[in-house]
């Protein structure tokens, strides 16, 4: 546990090019778990995707650290990927790095914000309204996969 040392853990996340899955479980020493709150399949710009929102916790969904919206190319996804991600209920760092070389995945165009958002406190179940979201291009390769928006703010990261 981080105790009072979220300012920390927030810098480490701002910047972060690894996954996140893997790096909050090292410092937890435990495996996060997901709840998938939606995930549709859809069209969109001539592309289908899939469109996944999730709250990614250790103990209890009510009490999540991340919020995390993704939207994932299919055409740039191999059938295992796919299958794991309509079948499974897996974080997607954990997923895509049990069917991929670890050193094959990255992040770039990483855009941090910060903005009072009431709804996405709701979501994430924390007092103040203040979050932050790092949204970045999620790539395998030479495949973009699409990109992730992560949802958190101090108040969530304590949960660690």
């Amino acid at each position: 546990m981080l105790g009072n040392n979220t300012a920390f853990l927030v810098n480490e996340l701002l910047v972060l090019g690894d996954s996140t899955t893997f790096f909050l479980e090292s410092l937890r020493g435990e495996q996060l778990q997901v709840i998938i709150e939606s995930q549709t399949e859809t069209i969109e710009w001539s592309h289908s995707v899939i469109r996944r929102t999730v709250k990614l916790y250790f103990h209890e969904p009510e009490t999540p650290v991340l919020y995390c919206i993704s939207v994932l190319n299919v055409d740039a996804l191999t059938d295992s990927e796919y299958k794991g991600l309509i079948g499974a209920q897996l974080p997607i760092g954990r997923l895509f790095n049990s069917l991929n070389t670890t050193a094959d995945i990255r992040k770039t165009n990483i855009h941090v914000r910060q903005a009072n958002n009431p709804a996405l406190a709701i979501q994430l179940n924390v007092r103040s309204a203040m979050i932050i979201e790092k949204r970045y291009d999620y790539w395998v390769g030479d495949r973009l996969i699409g990109y992730i928006s992560e949802f958190f703010n101090e108040e969530s990261l304590k949960r660690v």
